[in-house]
């Protein structure tokens, strides 16, 4: 049951990261420090969780 939790969880977190990277294109286009996308993709991509 909590890998179901876990596996919902990231489908709607990596929806939302697909949204937010839309809204912030203007700002890598100047600049690819973004700290929040970063942390994003650290927890969607990470092993552990």
């Amino acid at each position: 049951m909590r890998k179901i939790t876990r596996g919902i969880s990231k489908f709607f977190v990596a929806n939302l990261t697909v949204a937010f990277a839309m809204m912030l294109l203007p700002v890598f286009l100047i600049t690819d420090n973004v700290a929040a996308f970063e942390a994003i993709m650290d927890y969607l991509f990470n092993k552990e969780s």
